[in-house]
């Protein structure tokens, strides 16, 4: 069997030097069945659509912008304004999984790689890198010329700060890579060689802005990261230089001039911060915001923005991420399996698609979504195991002894779409005799009460997984200490899943992997820890004179290189 090194969706041969080649293939891992797709000629509604492979649908978009395009060169100026729901608990990312915190910090940081529209690793602060035979030592050799924006040279000393002292304790997905690492070694000011004990599959995937932001170590070292004030005043290395940030208002990054890439076209790049997801929308269409991320825009508005001939709608299947409720199992009535079995029975996924999320999503998913197609397990398929059943529901309920349970449904109140799946679960969960109560919190609230507190019983969340199931699904079921942000919420602790998903991040070949995926998946599909509700069909609606928005495929948008056109 030959052994490979898996960087994001594309595998290259280990013992090789692992740089950027234009020539490997691409290895699908977005796949979908039965979305459901909005149409323009379908006047706004919804068809029903079944796809060998849903990203062909990107594909195709990407192309035909690609052309048009090319045809006009990249023009430099102007601004470009961002919508997000919250102000983000603060500007580090090299802390935390957050969204918003990594949305605005991808464009203050670096990484060591960032991957381009294949999956591919492509040059950041490492101009190129080797990996040894075994997959167990990495090489990078950084770039130079990489300054932080005091001024200061970008080392290999900053590298080896960040991921032993930053990266490791606090991330929740570099942290299981971090776990796996022997060593750091820094030979000179422009090599890092990583040591693992045994080989890590997606370790590579692992090292872009958004999982692996590096940190300036003269500014961090000998303080708490967790409240430095440059957590709210960054210091990077990336296109965009800090300004200011007017809480409940605006962030304001400037095109770095001294950036080590080509610099960023645009001057400026605006968050503003607005509540309201009508407000986004209406912002939206009169030319206040320019661009708005999927999860802040109500499904609702967008057979209308379709219709503006203004605006472009992004849609397709792009990184894998699921929709789920976290149970807290410490105690209590949910500590019981078949009291959990018995709210998946009563959940009527298939309205929440519908209605909440306005078909985006497809509820043929197990217990890690159904977008790694050679991880799912079509036996674990929750739509098959737990359909809509308020009955059965009632039955399990009636074997567990559960009566006249309250539970409280804890959610992020600036996600419209997550209060409408809240309501609905409300009104299917009274059939059965369990009553919910909605507690909607600020997102910072939210992330306390549900991840630093555990003070919760149900809460909706969505996860992404870049490149892998490995960096952003492991965490949910993984035992882990409490408190962490974004990590294991439920506190559920099976010793066999831990294992088994170890083990899985350290093989390289498919079907080895898929097995141990498989038998993951049968534990929890019994257990359910997590009510896994449905893997999401992305979305995004911008200006159409905005250029160049499809040129990465690492989680967030690379905003240097989008432009202005005429």
């Amino acid at each position: 069997m030959e052994l490979s090194c898996t960087f994001g969706s594309v595998r290259l041969p280990l013992g090789t030097s692992c740089r950027p080649r234009a020539d490997v293939a691409l290895h699908v891992t977005a796949m979908a069945r039965g979305d459901r797709l909005y149409h323009p000629s379908n006047k706004g509604g919804l068809i029903m659509k079944r796809l060998t492979v849903a990203l062909s649908l990107l594909v195709v978009t990407l192309l035909l912008a690609g052309s048009f395009a090319a045809a006009q060169a990249p023009r430099k100026g102007g601004s470009l304004v961002v919508a997000l729901g919250a102000d983000p608990e603060h500007l580090n990312p090299a802390l935390t999984t957050s969204y918003p915190v990594g949305a605005v910090g991808a464009s203050v940081y670096s990484g060591l790689i960032w991957l381009d529209e294949k999956g591919r690793p492509q040059p950041e602060l490492a101009e190129s890198w080797d990996i040894s035979a075994d997959g167990r030592t990495y090489t990078f050799h950084l770039r130079r010329d990489a300054r932080w924006h005091d001024g200061r040279p970008v080392t290999s000393a900053d590298v080896k700060y960040t991921m032993e002292n930053v990266l490791g304790p606090y991330h929740g997905r570099f942290r299981n890579a971090f776990a796996l690492l022997e060593g750091i070694d820094t030979p000179d000011d422009y090599t890092v060689v990583l040591r693992l004990r045994e080989p890590y599959a997606p370790l590579m995937s692992l090292l872009t802005v958004f999982d692996a932001p590096i940190l300036p170590k003269h500014i961090y070292e000998g303080s708490n990261p967790l409240d430095h004030p440059a957590n709210y005043k960054p210091v990077g290395s990336g296109p965009f230089v800090f300004r200011e940030w007017v809480r409940g208002d605006r962030i304001v990054l400037e095109r770095n001039p001294d950036y080590f890439d080509e610099p960023a076209y645009i001057d400026r790049l605006i968050y503003r911060i607005i509540p309201e997801e009508l407000s986004r929308s209406v912002a939206l269409e009169i030319g206040d915001v320019d661009l708005v991320w999927g999860l802040y825009l109500p499904a609702s508005e967008l057979p209308r923005m379709m219709q503006n001939p203004e605006l472009e709608v992004w849609q397709g299947v792009r990184i894998p991420s699921l929709y789920f409720v976290f149970v807290n199992t410490r105690e209590g009535a949910l500590a019981n399996p078949k009291v959990r079995q018995a709210l998946m029975h009563a959940i009527d996924r298939e309205q929440i698609v519908e209605q909440a999320f306005m078909g985006l999503g497809n509820v043929n998913v197990g217990p890690f979504g159904g977008g790694f197609f050679w991880a799912y397990d079509e036996s674990t398929d929750y739509s098959k195991l737990y359909p809509y059943d308020p009955a059965k529901a009632r039955q399990l309920l009636a074997e567990a002894g559960v009566r006249n349970l309250t539970l409280r449904f804890v959610y992020d109140s600036a996600r419209g779409p997550f209060r409408t799946a809240g309501e609905i679960i409300r009104d299917n969960l009274r059939q059965v005799g369990i009553n919910l109560q909605l507690v909607p919190l600020e997102r910072s609230v939210m992330v306390e009460q549900v991840y630093t507190r555990g003070a919760f019983d149900l809460s909706i969340q969505s996860f992404t997984s870049s490149g892998d199931p490995i960096l952003g699904y492991h965490r949910i079921y993984l035992t882990a200490a409490p408190g962490t942000p974004f990590v294991n919420a439920t506190g559920y602790s099976n010793p066999e899943v831990d294992g088994l998903l170890r083990e899985a991040a350290g093989v390289f070949d498919f079907e080895r992997r898929a097995e141990l995926y498989r038998r993951a998946s049968q534990i929890l599909a019994r257990d359910l820890p997590v009510l896994v509700l449905f893997d999401e069909v992305a979305t995004e609606v911008a200006n159409k004179r905005l250029r160049g928005l499809r040129e990465a495929l690492d989680v967030r948008d690379r905003l240097e290189r989008v432009w202005w056109a005429e």
